[in-house]
């Protein structure tokens, strides 16, 4: 084992299998049919609103839904997925329903939609808030691209704001083609030998739509602040190799190696696929090797991620580097954390 990477059977992840060991291949159970249980407690993202009906997606499942709090598309949310009625309800959960029934009726929208993302009800937070709603013409997309600029630890100003809201409201299709432009771009200033790094940073500085796309993408890259980790906050739309594109919350962190020259980094992401629902992982090199985690949210998950992972060994073995684990775990739940919720007064 590298010194630095650190030995996995150390922080309890893999399968009992031996690292890099050949897996048998299994049949693909079908995971993008299984039913949310009533009363669970979902994120997800709105695709579409019409009319008081959303088409959201949760745990990679797109499905229809009504709601009890007002959602726009591209929202991100928090809720209490009830399926007793003929359409699945997005609801708060009932103590959440009964604090906001207690505020005062100028506080609500901006309440509602702290609740939805999964935030704590403080005065700070409501009083701010609101004196930026006002500020904003009581537009509910503006407060809530400025809640992911304030989890971010970002300045709020309105073509910040502006430009988080057009990000967060984007299409799959949308991004893929941006992305394809970066690509373009990329190639053709590599032809005249522009380093990758130096292309981008010129690249998000310009005033096209693909500029704004960078800077956009910018933002919603940067980790949440402790407050706000487990929120129902935006991931940043991040390219995949057909070019198609998935909404990923991924924290980068990087330190001097302990020993020689090279840089120790470390990759945590998370995000949904069509079939694996919730899927987050950790990636660790020192540059020479490199470690691989991956935790799914359930058995299904786990047995597909297995199925594949032989497919995988062989891509990250291309990179040059020495593989030295690649393991898929089951994810530790935890309890979600509660947060003092304060009654706010007029």
């Amino acid at each position: 084992m590298i010194d630095g990477i650190g030995n996995p059977n150390n922080i309890g992840i893999g399968t009992g299998r031996s690292p890099l060991a050949p897996l048998p291949q299994q049949g693909r159970p079908n995971l993008a049919d299984r039913p949310i249980p009533d009363g669970a407690v979902v994120q997800g993202r709105v695709l579409s609103a019409q009319d008081g009906v959303y088409i959201v997606q949760i745990a990679g499942q797109n499905m229809t839904a009504r709601s009890t709090v007002p959602l726009f598309q591209g929202q991100y949310f928090q809720a209490v997925w009830d399926t007793r009625g003929d359409v699945p309800l997005l609801r708060l959960r009932v103590e959440d329903s009964a604090l906001l029934g207690r505020l005062p009726q100028s506080d609500r929208d901006v309440a509602a939609l702290l609740l939805a993302k999964g935030l704590p009800l403080t005065d700070s937070l409501i009083l701010g808030l609101r004196r930026e709603l006002r500020r904003f013409g009581g537009d509910l997309r503006a407060m809530d691209s400025m809640i992911e600029l304030l989890a971010r630890g970002e300045r709020i100003s309105s073509d910040r704001v502006g430009l988080l809201s057009w990000y967060l409201a984007m299409t799959p299709g949308e991004v893929a083609e941006q992305w394809r432009r970066v690509r373009r771009e990329l190639r053709e200033r590599g032809r005249r030998g522009q380093e990758p790094l130096t292309s981008l940073r010129e690249m998000k500085e310009g005033d096209d739509e693909m500029a704004r796309f960078l800077r956009a993408h910018v933002l919603a890259s940067k980790p949440p602040r402790e407050p706000f980790a487990h929120a129902a906050l935006a991931g940043a739309w991040w390219p995949l190799p057909n070019e198609d594109s998935l909404p990923a919350r991924v924290r980068f962190h990087s330190s001097p190696s302990t020993h020689g020259d090279h840089r120790f980094s470390q990759v945590f992401f998370n995000m949904e696929g069509v079939a694996l629902r919730s899927v987050d992982g950790q990636i660790e090199t020192d540059g020479r090797a490199l470690t691989v985690a991956i935790r799914a949210e359930d058995i299904q998950g786990q047995k597909f991620l297995l199925d594949q992972l032989s497919e995988l060994q062989g891509e990250l073995e291309s990179l040059g580097l020495s593989l030295q684990y690649l393991g898929v775990d089951l994810r530790q739940r935890v309890k979600t954390r509660r947060y003092l919720r304060l009654d706010v007064e007029a």
